[in-house]
């Protein structure tokens, strides 16, 4: 600063005082350049010129001149185009207008005593640095405002659940035109009602001084309907003296779609490549069924019949179909988008499902599967669903490794170990999948857990089960280690314990046993002659069935193969029940329950499906009737079918 010289412009209208001023700035020795005006109009066409000699580093002001007299004249100089620090330079001893000077915009206030010029060089040089500082931290101020304003997340500071402030992001993901229709009002409108809990808390930590961050996702509702989910980084911030919050979030609405798929994508190309293993369940209780009832045929053929013995066939087939509901069942849950919500759930039940899938392949490559239990029973948080899953790809990749290892790991036999352990504290769950099958490269374990990354050959692998499965367990709260542990790898699930201790062994969530069924005891023979049954399925087989064995327990029957057909019989006999599947040809069930309750809003219906939508949402009953609505699996369980239709007639009979 010492070699810059400053360019000065006084503005002074007393000769003599000029000249002094002057005087007293050459006697410092600074470098100082000064240009004098006699009137503030000159000093203001001077300021609003345009190139280098319009541009000053200070303005040495005096606040009486022949056309502008007090702290109005400090207003002007700071307007014009080419600012400049202002010190006043008066003759008034005045210390309110001194003050008032400054709130006006000067740097200093000196008055025409003028002891040496080395006050006047300290103001000037103060006021130029001030300027400076301000300047800077004008565009410091900017330069974040425009980062903050920019940013792709949303920012927002709550004093309180107020808005106090929120950026463009905001605006956009939160639906809002302009920051009018949001500053001022509680963010807490917004949020969904499931996520007001969780937010309220932390804006109440805020409120009481909380210095910390925290990390959480909340749910918000647009007023275009859309629902948006956002995760949440909040730390602590001062507003107006007073502890608030500044929010920033990201809108992770696509983000979760996309993650959703990738694990549907994971389950169902793990479905794909267990074909076989499917299928395999699937033959081994129709191979029963098939020779049980070929040995029922043959007695016949051998005219042979023994009542005792076709009565133990046809049960036996019975259970095997119910045998092959279970697994078809079991599939069809395991292959469907995950939209249920977190629940408490029985870990070792996921395993169990998980090494049905994968067993009999296992099997067919000499491998044993040994599962280890937990010394207590215990219960964590997610979907059990997607651990089978995890589990599966876990167990699936421990196969494949063991085949790919050949004689090494036959030599002593395949062989996969899934042991459940409760750590000393009672606080999480390790499920741990060994294996002997040479283990994973050492290059390769940090890059497990990336998209599309495997170790497998080419046409063997995703690359996407272990990704897919980190991001399943990391949103249940735990985590997934993998490490070479004796001659193979160890992958490990540690889970968060919701719930531990042999209480819950009374509170298990597996199916209650059916009730006992009812024969007859409700309703006599001559109670079922007066209801009318109307049976509609597709499938002539299962329909022919189904009305011969209502006709034989006395009920009066009829029956169709669709919609359109079932409705025009029920014209000319109208039922008193209606049986009927959902997805059929020329009207479905849900048009055929619609078109007939608009007949007769009291009618009841039980509803056949053999898929898991229909069971959730069987019809789209919406026309305010009050009779009930049964859903019934396939395969059909007749003497429970019958046991419902019962409880019916006994209710809506005529």
């Amino acid at each position: 600063m010492a070699d810059q010289r400053f360019r000065i412009l006084l503005v002074e209208d007393n000769p003599g005082d000029a000249f002094l001023v002057r005087t007293l700035l050459d006697e410092t020795g600074d470098p100082f350049d000064i240009e004098h005006c006699s009137d503030l109009t000159s000093a203001l066409t001077i300021l609003n010129g345009d190139g280098p000699g319009a541009r000053f580093d200070v303005v040495l002001l005096d606040l009486t001149l022949p056309d502008s007299s007090g702290v109005e004249t400090i207003r002007r100089v700071r307007s014009c185009a080419n600012s400049a620090p202002v010190v006043v330079l008066t003759g008034h001893k005045d210390e309110e207008l001194a003050f008032e000077a400054l709130q006006h915009g000067a740097e200093d206030y000196l008055t025409k005593e003028f002891p040496d010029g080395r006050t006047i060089r300290r103001s000037i040089r103060y006021a130029i640095e001030r300027s400076r500082a301000e300047r800077a931290l004008k565009e410091s101020e900017e330069r974040y405002r425009k980062l903050v304003e920019l940013a792709p997340e949303l920012i927002s500071i709550l004093s309180g659940e107020e808005i106090t402030y929120i950026n463009q992001q905001g605006l956009t993901i939160l639906g809002a035109e302009d920051t009018t229709e949001l500053v001022g009002r509680s963010f807490m409108e917004m949020v969904n009602p499931s996520s007001r809990e969780i937010l309220s808390e932390y804006i109440e930590r805020y409120r009481n001084g909380y210095s910390g961050r925290a990390d959480f996702v909340i749910m918000c509702n647009r007023p275009d309907g859309e629902t948006v989910e956002l995760e949440v980084s909040a730390i602590a911030f001062t507003h107006e003296g007073a502890p608030a919050m500044l929010m920033l979030a990201e809108d992770v609405t696509e983000k979760r779609k996309v993650e959703r798929q990738l694990v549907q994508t994971s389950k169902l190309a793990t479905l794909g490549e267990m074909a076989a293993s499917v299928a395999h369940e699937m033959n081994q209780p129709l191979n029963v069924i098939r020779m049980a009832a070929d040995t029922c045929a043959l007695q016949y053929d051998l005219e042979a019949v023994k009542p005792a013995f076709q009565r133990e066939r046809l049960s036996l087939i019975s259970g095997q179909t119910e045998r092959m509901s279970e697994i078809i069942k079991h599939l069809q849950i395991y292959s469907r988008p995950d939209d249920d919500d977190f629940a408490p759930f029985d870990p070792m039940k996921a395993v169990g499902r998980a090494v049905d899938m994968i067993e009999h392949d296992c099997r067919l490559s000499g491998i044993m599967i040994d599962v280890v239990p937990p010394a207590q029973m215990c219960r964590v948080n997610g979907r059990q669903v997607q651990l089978e899953q995890v589990l599966v790809n876990m167990l699936t990749n421990a196969r494949d490794a063991i085949n790919e290892n050949g004689d090494d790991a036959n030599s002593i036999g395949g062989l996969i170990r899934v042991s459940a352990m409760i750590d000393q504290d009672e606080k999480f769950l390790k499920l741990a999948v060994n294996d002997n099958g040479g283990g994973v490269p050492e290059a390769a374990i940090d890059l497990l857990f990336h998209p599309f990354f495997t170790t497998k050959d080419v046409g063997k692998g995703t690359g996407l089960g272990l990704s897919v499965s980190y991001g399943i367990v990391e949103a249940m709260g735990g985590k997934i280690d993998v490490r070479n542990e004796g001659d193979g790898a160890c992958f490990e699930v540690t889970l968060p314990v919701a719930q531990i201790g042999k209480e819950l062994e009374a509170d298990s969530d597996e199916p209650v046993a059916k009730s006992a069924r009812i024969h007859g005891d409700c309703v006599d023979r001559a109670g079922r002659q007066a209801v009318r049954v109307l049976v509609v399925d597709d499938e002539i087989d299962a329909m022919e069935i189904i009305a011969a064995y209502l006709e034989a327990q006395g009920y009066s029957v009829s029956a169709a193969t669709n919609g359109e057909d079932a409705l025009a019989i029920a014209g000319v006999m109208p039922p008193t029940i209606l049986i009927t599947d959902i997805r059929m040809p020329h009207m479905d069930g849900n048009s055929l329950v619609k078109a007939l309750r608009a007949r007769n809003p009291a009618m009841p219906v039980i509803v056949m499906t053999g898929h898991p939508g229909d069971a959730e949402r069987p019809v789209d009953d919406d026309d305010g009737a009050d009779a009930p609505v049964m859903v019934m699996p396939k395969p059909l369980d007749l003497q429970e079918l019958l046991g419902i239709l019962d409880e019916l007639a006994e209710v809506y009979g005529e």
